[in-house]
């Protein structure tokens, strides 16, 4: 009989060091997920700041050059046409209306594909609940 409770002794505490290994391999996995998802959206936060610099000093300029290329189309529709100045700035002032119009709708159909999750992450996670699913079922 003693040679039984000591038999089934260990078997309880072999099965308490499988579950507490278990436990362990989840919470490290856990730790690392996290820290790996949160260096990746950093990583792609820099990125679109310097993008976002870049892109708005280049749309700062580009709207100066829009204002006076707009300003001499107005002036030639004025000495080329009958048109008075206010029907050629607004002329002028409706054509960018519709163009600005139709980028947004592109833009705004874009913007609609963009994930904002760390997919790599997420996918290597699922990966990880899975193996860790499999190794606490033993399949």
């Amino acid at each position: 009989m003693e040679t039984k409770d000591v038999h089934q002794t260990n078997h309880s505490e072999t099965v308490l060091q499988l579950v507490r290994g278990i436990f362990h391999d989840v919470r490290t996995l856990s730790t690392k997920e996290f820290t790996a998802a949160k260096l990746e959206a950093k990583q792609e936060i820099g990125k679109i700041a310097k993008a976002s610099v870049s892109l708005g000093i280049g749309a700062l300029i580009l709207a100066i050059g829009v204002v006076f290329l707009s300003l001499m189309i107005v002036f030639l529709l004025v000495q080329f046409t009958i048109l008075p100045l206010w029907g050629s700035l607004g002329a002028v002032g409706l054509t960018y209306s519709i163009i600005g119009g139709i980028i947004i709708l592109i833009g705004k159909n874009r913007a609609a594909g963009a994930k904002p999750i760390p997919e790599k992450t997420l996918r290597s996670t699922k990966e990880d609940v899975r193996y860790i699913r499999e190794r606490a079922t033993g399949h």
